[in-house]
């Protein structure tokens, strides 16, 4: 439990400097692209996560969990190459069809095909977290994390202008990652002892990893498709501007999330570890500061999007009033699906993901063309609660 908690302050500093520049990250990107030019980027950004998620393929998850229990590192080279294969092929089928997506200008098709290159540094960049956080060297997790969006935030206040162009953005995001993804090398080389000597490729390593991280691929694919449908089909059914102002309600949530992802960060390799753990003090903690980040949130929504984001996304606070209340249900879905992926049965998750993605595009399509914004949230809203029920179920039934 000490190195639990010294772990979880290591992650907490980390998320507090990510979530603290991406804040200001977001800030500055609203008020200079305006809530047109910032949907534009939204949408963008959105597609090269879960791109960046499919890329992974699960093999995030199972390598952790493989060096935790095992310290074992000889799977991180089939990883790399799978991700770069995989890599390959979403950057071909991005750039063909990316013309196809409704409601995006040419200019935004433009910066989606400069920035879907990125998921190449992005795969070295998750193969050296993933040791990292494996081997529990969260300091060295933390810095390049800090390094990372600090590097991001400086690219974006020293070049990005009210009139800079999408395109620019991307090509400048992009850098950042290739020089991100150099850094991670150095550091996984200095902090790992013989991080690179064992390194070698292997076919059958491929295969083996590929058998053991499918089912973590499928549920890490359903996952970041549930977390960025909302977005996505905000942009696709309605538009840059109404993208826009979901978007910065959508980043504020995320931001409260900061101390408890640091939490879970850590706390998913010590249940790897520990199967006969219940970690019931950490989850009533989470719980009791989701619940009140909850009501914060939600109570200073009006002051918060005026001060931070200006008048152009005053529309945007009523969206927020409904999105901050997903803490709570999002820190009791998370914590099962760690708890059920750490004792290697993924099944209860998968079929609570998929149940909810398919909930969450229906009411998407339902609610989000007669009421706009808070049709979107409120269904964002209404299956995180929906989602944390089965898990809870599927729990007491296991």
């Amino acid at each position: 439990m000490k190195t639990l908690a010294k772990n979880s302050l290591w992650l907490l500093i980390a998320r507090l400097g990510t979530q603290g520049a991406m804040v200001l990250f977001t800030i500055i990107l609203a008020r200079r692209l305006g809530s047109a030019g910032f949907g534009e980027y939204a949408f963008i950004a959105a597609i090269i996560f879960v791109a960046n998620m499919l890329t992974t393929f699960g093999t995030d998850m199972s390598i952790i969990r493989e060096i935790a229990a095992h310290d074992n590192l000889s799977q991180l080279p089939a990883a790399l190459f799978l991700q770069l294969v995989i890599s390959f092929v979403l950057i071909v089928l991005i750039w063909f069809g990316a013309p196809y997506f409704p409601n995006q200008s040419a200019k935004s098709i433009l910066a989606l095909r400069v920035y879907t290159f990125a998921l190449l540094p992005l795969a070295f960049f998750t193969v050296f977290t993933i040791a990292l956080r494996g081997r529990q060297q969260m300091h060295a997790y933390t810095w390049l994390n800090l390094i990372g969006s600090f590097s991001q935030l400086a690219f974006v206040f020293l070049f990005i202008k009210p009139d800079t162009s999408i395109v620019t953005l991307a090509f400048l995001l992009l850098l950042n990652q290739f020089i991100v993804s150099f850094i991670g090398a150095i550091i996984c080389g200095n902090q790992i002892q013989d991080f690179w000597r064992g390194w070698k490729f292997s076919v059958k390593d491929v295969l083996l990893l590929l058998g053991v991280s499918s089912p973590l691929a499928l549920l890490t694919v359903i996952g970041m498709l549930y977390q960025k449908l909302s977005v996505t089909m905000v942009s696709i059914m309605s538009g840059a501007v109404l993208t826009g102002l979901f978007s910065v309600s959508q980043r504020a949530v995320e931001a409260a999330k900061t101390g408890h992802v640091a939490i879970f960060t850590a706390l998913y390799p010590a249940m790897a570890q520990e199967h006969n753990e219940s970690f019931r003090l950490p989850w009533i903690l989470l719980l009791i500061g989701a619940a009140l980040g909850a009501v914060t949130l939600s109570a200073l929504a009006r002051p918060l999007v005026q001060i931070l984001f200006g008048a152009e996304y005053e529309a945007s606070i009523p969206a927020l009033q409904i999105l901050a209340w997903i803490l709570i249900p999002y820190t009791v879905s998370t914590f099962l699906t760690l708890k059920f992926i750490a004792l290697k049965k993924e099944t209860p998750v998968l079929r609570a993901s998929l149940a909810s993605l398919i909930l969450l595009a229906v009411f998407n399509v339902y609610l989000i063309p007669r009421a706009g914004l808070i049709g979107a949230s409120a269904s964002a809203l209404s299956i995180e609660m929906i989602q944390a029920g089965l898990l809870l179920m599927q729990w007491r039934l296991k």
